[in-house]
């Protein structure tokens, strides 16, 4: 109905434009007639009229004002006056030279009243789409993004009703007055490529891409040209893109702090242990140097006092995770011997061992390297309690360094059960425990990543050869310095 009702009142405008140029014929035929004017007067009246007509209305009203104007300049003007005959052969080329000018004109101003309106509603759409992403960019608020970008399109097009579907929620946002029902077929099939675009009367669609990726379905009821629709699915794809990234950051963000503050509390924690570890030490310490202690009694104290040992040797290890998991560590290096580095972590896991028999493997040509003693320590601590859980009871353990080109190389090997290639470089990743051991050996996958953290802040890399069912080789690869390169 509302078509319809648009067309008729169209036709009444046009149809009183038209009475209204024969009207103004009407009046120049008048008033010529009883004012006595030459012919030639006349004939430029009537042009005027024409003239007029044309640069103010359509071509259609000119093409008729023009007509009319001709007939009536025949049978009120030239001879014979009264009948619709020309008995002068130049009367004939003044006419037909009358009605080319009134048509061509028509057709100029025409012409000219359409780049003239094609004009303004360019400039009406970029203003449009100006305010559109000038809404988007500023767009806040608790609704789902999509559902508060189908308000901006329709509030700033004026459109009746809009519909935008999402795909990453599969879900349709409806904006404007009226209600726009789309099937979810319908979607499904302008997602999957079989349509690009669907016009028709009374709505159109059309696909909301990032990229190649299709990101979602805009559907729109009102005016808007093809150009247009482009640029708004473009800035709606924007607002999604810039929703969606937001999202990201904030949750990448959350996860930051998150981990600073598990990193802060786990070092307040570690600290409030080193105080009482303190006490326990000195008093065993004190009570083991009197003589007057029985055997049984010296056998117990001893073991406290080790364990006591390796418990501060844990918070210490907690106290530098902790600080290289949020980041808060600077490399101390020094000129250190891997061979003293290796026998030092194997005193401090003396109590771990047990009777595991442990081997050693130092290249004679490494004799001293620039490195972090307590953090390349803490590696291999780290890589030994790795070995120690996973491989077999009796197996021995191996620890070695040598010198690779310009890179000095730490390594720990076990008998254990070996990784898969698609696993080999996961095992470094935080919190990743590997598929076939991660109910049965006890951790929570934080050990390895600290291990690689440590060696990339040495310029290094941390990595790992294996075999399923022959064991493992996990090696740290530490660049040399200039001074230290032969």
């Amino acid at each position: 109905m509302q078509v319809v009702f648009k067309t008729r009142k169209f036709s009444w405008a046009s149809a009183g434009k038209l009475f209204a140029s024969l009207a103004a014929v009407a009046a120049v035929t008048a008033a010529c007639k009883y004012s006595g004017v030459n012919q030639t007067t006349t004939g430029f009246a009537y042009l005027l009229t024409v003239l007029f007509i044309a640069s103010s209305w359509g071509f259609t009203q000119t093409v008729v004002t023009s007509v009319v104007a001709m007939l009536c300049y025949n049978f009120f003007f030239l001879p014979p006056v009264g009948k619709f005959t020309i008995t002068d052969p130049q009367n004939w080329i003044a006419l037909g030279a009358f009605l080319v000018t009134g048509i061509v004109a028509g057709q100029l101003s025409a012409s000219v009243k359409r780049q003239a309106q094609t004009a303004i509603g360019r400039q009406l759409e970029l203003e449009r789409l100006y305010s559109l992403g000038r809404s988007i960019l500023l767009d806040s608020g608790d609704q789902p993004v999509a559902s508060r970008l189908a308000r901006h399109v329709a509030e700033a097009f004026e459109l009746r009703a809009v519909s935008l579907f999402d795909v990453s929620s599969s879900q349709n946002h409806l904006a404007g007055p009226e209600d726009l029902s789309v099937p979810a077929g319908t979607f499904q099939r302008i997602v999957a490529g079989e349509i690009e675009r669907i016009d028709s009367s009374d709505s159109r669609l059309a696909v909301i891409r990032l990229g190649t990726k299709p990101a979602g379905v805009l559907a729109i009821r009102g005016l808007v040209s093809d150009t247009a629709l482009d640029a708004v699915c473009s800035l709606v794809a924007i607002g999604l893109e810039r929703a969606r990234t937001q999202e990201i950051e904030n949750l990448a963000k959350a996860a930051r702090q998150s981990e600073e503050l598990k990193s802060t509390l786990l070092d307040a924690i570690a600290h409030e242990f080193k105080t009482p570890l303190t006490s326990i030490k000195a008093a065993t310490t004190t009570v083991l140097a009197e003589n007057h202690l029985t055997v049984q009694d010296r056998e117990l104290l001893s073991i406290v006092n080790e364990e006591t040992d390796r418990l501060d040797n844990l918070v210490s290890d907690a106290i530098q995770m902790s600080r290289i998991e949020g980041g808060k560590f600077k490399l101390r290096r020094s000129l250190v011997s891997p061979g003293q580095v290796i026998e030092t972590v194997i005193a401090q896991t003396r109590a771990r061992l047990e009777d595991r028999p442990v081997e050693t493997a130092v290249a004679p040509q490494v004799t001293g390297v620039y490195v972090d003693r307590d953090l390349i320590q803490l590696c291999l601590r780290q890589l030994l309690d790795n070995a120690l859980k996973h491989a077999p009871g009796k197996s021995p353990i191996e620890l070695g360094a040598d010198l690779d080109s310009s890179e000095v190389r730490f390594w720990v090997r076990d008998d254990g059960p070996g990784i898969s290639p698609a696993e080999a470089d996961r095992v470094f990743e935080r919190f990743y425990r590997g598929r076939l051991n991660r109910h049965a050996v006890p951790g929570f996958g934080i050990g390895l990543s600290v291990v690689r953290e440590i060696a990339r802040a040495h310029g290094g890399d941390a990595f790992v050869e294996s075999t399923a069912g022959k064991g493992s080789r996990f090696i740290i690869r530490l660049p040399l310095t200039t001074d230290q390169i032969p």
